[in-house]
């Protein structure tokens, strides 16, 4: 009885760490950081329509327009869920091929320089343009790796596409690209990059194609300014496969984020 009687007193100096820790989790903005609605709006055109898979589609040029818009820092430091779309136009046949969808990615590992995210969702692809005609769901998973080795940026990215259902024919691709980043300039609000590395593809039923599709050699150089950037590029792709031709590839587009 007597333990009984003390338990309104034991319990509350039980449990005060845990509500210390939670009211300095919730106070101390050092620990959360500040939500943030970010979107980024990049408008501009390309050579035409074309598929990581290697194809081209539309006589171009293309105009081409992407639009993510989310909460940073929703669950953990770092992380975005946001909503994803993407449009190019055809200008001569003024024909739309666009997909849109729901992600999430988030940082999983830290070491010094070094530094790794994971993302994935789910998207709605709606490509008429391509063979028959796409109108599919697709699980996108992104792997994201940053480093500095000898001081020299570098950024490799590997997208695995699957689709579990398909107008065509259900699969999964795997298109990895590596970039070097050269810093020429840094002058107070200012910055250009020059940016190069290869590419490639490799496909698992993906819309009937397999094995290894494209090689490419990618340049790019960015012109940044407070939350704007303008961006140009050009690259050169080697086809893999009979009927995959090679060809050179440009477009340039003009990006502007906005935070609230």
């Amino acid at each position: 009885m007597g333990q009984l009687k003390l338990a309104p007193l034991i319990l509350p100096l039980a449990f005060s760490p845990l509500f210390a820790q939670a009211v300095s989790n919730d106070s101390a903005p050092s620990n959360r950081p500040a939500r943030r609605w970010v979107t980024t709006v990049s408008s501009g055109f390309a050579d035409c329509f074309q598929l990581t898979l290697g194809g081209l589609f539309g006589e171009g040029p293309a105009w081409q327009t992407k639009v993510t818009t989310g909460i940073s820092n929703a669950i953990v430091k770092g992380d975005m869920l946001y909503l994803h779309g993407w449009n190019t136009h055809d200008a001569p046949s003024h024909s739309n091929d666009w997909m849109a969808g729901l992600a999430y990615k988030a940082p999983v590992w830290k070491h010094r320089d070094q530094f790794l995210s994971l993302g994935t969702g789910f998207y709605k692809l709606r490509f008429p343009s391509v063979k028959t005609g796409v109108n599919d769901w697709m699980i996108p998973i992104n792997l994201q790796y940053q480093a500095k080795p000898m001081k020299l940026p570098i950024l490799v990215t590997s997208d695995a596409w699957t689709l579990p259902t398909s107008t065509i024919q259900r699969g999964t691709l795997l298109h990895t690209q590596g970039w070097f980043i050269h810093p020429l300039l840094k002058r107070d609000d200012v910055q250009v990059q020059f940016r190069h590395g290869p590419a490639h593809t490799h496909s698992w039923g993906f819309w009937g194609t397999n094995g290894e599709r494209i090689w490419r050699y990618q340049t790019m150089l960015v012109i940044s300014w407070k939350n704007t950037s303008l961006e140009g590029g050009y690259r050169k792709q080697w086809g893999q496969q009979p009927g995959m031709q090679n060809n050179n590839y440009w477009q340039f587009a003009l990006t502007r984020t906005f935070t609230m």
